[in-house]
This record gives structure tokens, C-alpha cells and sequence, in this order.
């Protein structure tokens, strides 16, 4: 699953729009690079763009040296290319929607907008208190079509955000089954494609 840990940029072109993945966006095309990778004294940027029928995918790399130093064959060999970008993309891409923790408490919602997709601990363990109400599901539908459309194991993604930095992760089985309540009520709409 992604690492929060590279550092990366990401800058969409002048002519970017905003690709909305459900509720997870991002503005496409753009460049996405990496500093030191695939070493210490390189960065790796990667094309990004939406190919229709296919999803969010990378449709060209460059590896540059940081010292100017030759880059050879070996060097990029040593791109892990699909697991290095889906590590980086998602901390560049927003999330806009809002989250209600209680109707009947009006002061306790919050707008999540322009924000990582990755809530705190804390706000983590109230949604998974609560289960799978219908805010509940529609961010489980919101992660499962972003993983899906990046290429990543949307289950184990939703699993692996569910379990925030010290949270364990939630069951697979729990996942599913809210996959499932998510796919009865119609929250897919025509995106659930029934993989993981």
C-alpha cells in the first residue's frame, strides 16, 4: 500500500481541470516528482494523466541526477515505477465532501475540502465507532473509487486508510461487507466493478 513518507511534488499543467474520482479529485494532466529516488542523489517525474477506460496512469518517467551526475540504464532499472508513483499520487490528490458525525449535534461537522484523503486517528475512530452509517459508507465508496481508479487493490486500500498510523487495520471482512451495503444502496452508482 502507499507510503506517506517520499517527497514529493505535484504540479498539474496550466490547462489542468479537476478529474473528479468520486469525491477524491485531482487536476490532470500534470508532473509528479519524487526527490531521491531511485537514489539518494536523484528524482524520478512521472507524466500523469486520466487514459480513458484505463484510469489515472503515468505516460512517462525521467529520471534526473540532483549532482549532476550521469544517469544510466541501471538507474532506471531501478524505478519501481507502479508502486513509487501510486506512493506519491495520492498525497497530492483533495477530498470534497462533507462529513457528519451527528445531525441531531449541528456543531459537531466538519467540511473536509482541499484536504489529504487521510483523516487523523482520532476522526478515524468515531467513523469506525459508528460504522457503516451512510457518511460511513459514502467514504468507503469514495476510497475504493480512487484506489480502483489508480490501480491499487481497492479493498486493501480502504483497509489501509481505515488503519490511520496506529490504528490496526479493519477486517477484511468488515470491509467488505460495508462494500457490499455501499453497492446494495446504490452508492456506486455503475462504479462498483466487483474487483479487489
Amino acid at each position: 500500500m502507499p507510503e506517506n513518507n517520499l517527497e514529493s511534488s505535484y504540479i498539474p499543467d496550466e490547462n489542468a481541470e479537476r478529474v473528479p474520482l468520486g469525491s477524491i479529485g485531482i487536476a490532470l494532466p500534470g508532473t509528479l516528482r519524487i526527490e531521491h529516488e531511485p537514489a539518494t542523489n536523484q528524482a524520478v517525474s512521472f507524466r500523469v494523466d486520466l487514459i480513458e477506460g484505463v484510469g489515472v496512469r503515468p505516460t512517462a518517467i525521467t529520471v534526473s541526477s540532483l549532482t549532476g551526475e550521469e544517469i544510466t540504464s541501471t538507474d532506471l532499472r531501478a524505478v519501481k515505477a507502479k508502486n513509487l508513483w501510486r506512493a506519491a499520487i495520492v498525497n497530492h490528490a483533495t477530498y470534497e465532501r462533507m462529513f457528519v458525525f451527528d445531525w441531531e449535534a449541528k456543531d459537531n461537522f466538519f467540511m473536509v475540502q482541499d484536504s489529504p484523503i487521510q483523516f487523523s486517528d482520532d476522526v478515524l475512530e468515531r467513523i469506525r465507532l459508528q460504522g457503516p452509517t451512510r457518511d460511513t459508507l459514502e467514504y468507503v465508496v469514495d476510497l475504493y473509487m480512487f484506489a480502483d481508479s489508480i490501480g491499487l487493490a481497492p479493498v486493501q486500500y480502504v483497509q489501509h486508510v481505515f488503519a490511520g498510523k496506529e490504528l490496526d487495520p479493519l477486517p477484511r471482512t468488515t470491509v467488505t461487507k460495508w462494500i457490499k451495503k455501499a453497492r446494495d444502496t446504490g452508492l456506486f452508482e455503475g462504479w462498483f466493478n466487483g474487483d479487489d
